[in-house]
């Protein structure tokens, strides 16, 4: 059980589970209705994409050489304490489990969901592996805040109320860029290693400094967005989450390699902060 904690990075999923959660927040305040079958129809099956996208990660870039030089967090793959059998299994199960989840949602929203569904499938393998593998060719970071922003909080909240709006997509790019942070400082992390093994990610194809400002643009593109939202969110109060996302400039600015770990813990923690925030407030407006 240890081994599997490590391989699914408990960390990461956060990516999955805070968009459906913001979306499904917002549409009870919005609505005052409870979707809660097709809420967690959503969260148990982003988290599950999440988990096989992990466990396809970590086999494929230890076949590839991409963690012959780990500077991240242990990989289970790398290390020889699983074996690679074994991690399959894990992803495939964690496929199987999210199909189930994602066939109600199907009958829900029509053959769009179906079709959304094959690909965020199919992309748990095709983030690192495959011939067109995302996260080798420089697209990891669009494939993120499309995924985990615009797809999970939009399509969610349109299973929950059948229908879309401005506000949503708004908040679908918040959660995306957020989340895109984190593979940010993940790749400036691993910029060198991967540059070394062919790795072309976004990060080894770009200047350091350039790189280090798109990190940074991730951060504060949510406050920026927040303006057509004061409406709907007190910002001053959302503003709050700016002190983990100040340290995380800073850790972005100063730190290199192996020290950019602690910027993926700041990153995590600006995720949930923001997203609390963001709930909070459209909770106050509900209940007002």
């Amino acid at each position: 059980m240890r081994h599997f904690i490590i391989a699914a990075r408990p960390k990461t999923l956060l990516a999955g589970v805070i968009p459906p959660t913001v979306s499904y927040i917002y549409f009870i305040s919005r609505t005052g209705k409870s979707e809660i079958l097709f809420y967690l129809l959503c969260l148990f099956g982003a988290l599950f994409i999440q988990l096989a996208t992990n466990f396809f990660n970590d086999v494929i870039d230890h076949e590839k050489g991409a963690d012959l030089k780990r500077v991240g967090p242990l990989r289970v793959s790398a290390a020889g304490l699983v074996s690679l059998k074994q991690v399959r299994i894990w992803a495939y199960g964690s496929v199987i489990a999210a199909a189930f989840c994602g066939l109600p949602l199907i009958l829900r929203g029509g053959w769009p969901f179906l079709v959304l569904g094959l690909v965020s499938l199919y992309r748990t393998y095709g983030y690192t592996g495959g011939k067109v593998s995302l996260a080798y060719r420089g697209l990891g970071e669009l494939f993120v805040f499309l995924f985990f922003g615009l797809f999970s909080v939009i399509g969610s909240y349109y299973l929950y109320a059948l229908e879309i709006n401005l506000e949503v997509v708004l908040l679908a790019s918040m959660m995306g860029s957020l989340s895109t942070t984190f593979i940010g400082i993940n790749n400036l992390r691993d910029r060198e290693t991967d540059s070394e093994v062919g790795k072309k990610t976004l990060a080894t194809r770009t200047k350091y400094g350039t790189y280090q400002g798109f990190i940074i643009f991730t951060v504060f593109l949510p406050y920026l967005l927040l303006v057509p939202l004061l409406q709907s969110v007190q910002g001053f109060s959302v503003l709050f989450a700016a002190l983990p996302a100040a340290k995380l400039v800073s850790i972005t600015l100063k730190y290199k390699g192996s020290d950019l770990n602690e910027g993926l813990k700041f990153s995590g923690i600006h995720l949930i902060v923001f997203s609390a925030l963001i709930c909070l407030n459209f909770i106050y407006g509900y209940l007002l």
